[in-house]
């Protein structure tokens, strides 16, 4: 595992909230890989991202597919 220091982690969150839906997913998931051995529990911990959204990201990157998540089915 790579070293993180606040700078950069702070650096990768305001990343993050810049964009949306499989460009974020994919972004938090190449950070987990790089930095934290692909553990989203870690990201979720380190980065505040949802594991779910990381877990997906890591989904999507191995696949190659890209998951498109209806909004409007999402549970309140």
């Amino acid at each position: 595992m790579k070293i993180l220091d606040d700078t950069l982690i702070n650096i990768y969150k305001e990343t993050s909230k810049c964009l949306t839906g499989n460009n974020r997913r994919v972004f938090q998931a190449k950070i987990t890989e790089a930095y934290l051995d692909g553990n989203a529990r870690r990201a979720e911990f380190i980065f505040g991202w949802a594991r779910r959204s990381v877990e997906l990201g890591i989904k999507e990157l191995k696949s190659g597919y890209i998951c498109y998540v209806e909004i409007h089915e999402r549970g309140d």
